[in-house]
């Protein structure tokens, strides 16, 4: 699944926010699963959704061993157990966790994002600053997403599809 653009929503009383019909419509239970999980984003005033199917493929590509080294342990027992899975409800609401809420210190007034494999939610505010401050920077940016997109494909060779 894809995501992009940005749409400014507000999380009621009840913690639930709806998920934009933008995005919801082009969701597919075979292909994406039924739910999404909420997970702890970065920065840490964000939250990330993931496809219930994506990030349980992305989960299953971390090398598991016996006995992980000190890193890998460390961001494990930190990520996953804040990591919830959640299912939009009739209206396209889901619930998100009162606990991650705030924790990631979130408001009422957010964006949603769409961030190519995941939707972020930040404050509306933040999404404000950023988006002025990284506008600047933009040429900067591109150019090495364009540096590590092609030292990427030099290792793993083109994309499917591409000649």
């Amino acid at each position: 699944m894809f995501f992009a653009g940005h749409y400014e929503h507000s999380i009621d009383p009840k913690n639930r926010l709806a998920l934009p019909a933008k995005f919801r419509r082009n969701l597919d239970e075979e292909r994406d699963g039924r739910g999404f999980y909420v997970v702890p984003g970065r920065p840490p005033t964000t939250l990330w959704l993931y496809t219930e199917r994506h990030f349980e493929r992305l989960a299953g590509q971390a090398d598991s061993e016996l006995i992980p080294d000190d890193d890998q342990l460390r961001f494990e027992q930190v990520f996953f157990p804040w990591a919830e899975w959640v299912e939009p409800d009739g209206q396209g609401r889901i619930l998100l966790p009162e606990k991650m809420l705030r924790r990631a210190k979130l408001g009422r007034e957010v964006v949603i994002c769409g961030v190519r494999d995941h939707l972020e939610i930040r404050p509306r505010n933040q999404f404000e600053e950023d988006a002025e401050a990284n506008w600047k920077n933009y040429r900067e940016y591109q150019l090495k997403a364009r540096s590590a997109y092609k030292q990427s494909e030099r290792q793993t060779g083109p994309s499917a599809g591409e000649t």
